[in-house]
């Protein structure tokens, strides 16, 4: 299939609001082509369902369904290259972090034909078009940009989660120490 013909998603959410600027991570994470999108989707939910994770957000989850659950997404081979992340510290400007990872991933991580579909987490339709306009001005061409719950969604709660270890990898909790280098050398944990 000519993947510059297919869909390609960008899901997108963040933590770090509740550190009044001093940490801030944005994670998104690509579904290259639609069957790709449906096929990992069912991977994830089965994830979620046997580490015990369900649609539960990352900061009220348990470290050890965390790992657990990370470690089975870790084995999907169509992820391999599509969880990506940036930190900021010392910023208050989500709107203009969130745009510029954003950007990041379209300009050097999605093929120059496609024009992705945005979809962040709790978007609502004043910040829709500011990130829209914003993601123009950075020459970012995109197909759409939409909100959703994650609630809703398992790659937007997979987003959740890669901004959520993000968070704890910058915190050095214990849980991360293996998992982070291995996720890193596996290629599916990308700083940008």
């Amino acid at each position: 299939m000519n993947r510059s013909l297919d869909k390609i998603y960008c899901y997108v959410d963040e933590t770090g609001q509740h550190t009044q600027g001093e940490f801030y991570s944005v994670a998104v994470v690509i579904a290259v082509t639609t069957d790709i999108r449906n096929k990992v989707e069912q991977r994830l939910i089965d994830i979620e369902k046997k580490t015990n994770k369900g649609l539960s957000k990352w900061k009220s989850t348990h470290y050890r369904i965390k790992e657990s659950y990370l470690r089975s997404v870790i084995t999907i081979p169509d992820l391999e290259r599509c969880l990506f992340y940036s930190i900021f510290t010392n910023t208050r400007d989500y709107v203009n972090a969130t745009v510029e990872t954003i950007a990041q991933v379209i300009h050097h991580h999605v093929e120059k034909a496609c024009q992705p579909i945005v979809v962040i987490d709790g978007l609502d339709k004043t910040s829709r078009h500011r990130i829209s306009r914003f993601l123009k001005e950075k020459g970012v061409v995109y197909k759409k940009v939409s909100g959703t719950r994650d609630e809703g969604s398992a790659w937007i709660r997979l987003a959740d989660a890669i901004a959520g270890f993000s968070w704890h990898v910058y915190e050095d909790r214990p849980y991360t120490q293996t998992l982070y280098p291995e996720m890193q050398q596996k290629g599916y944990f990308i700083q940008l």
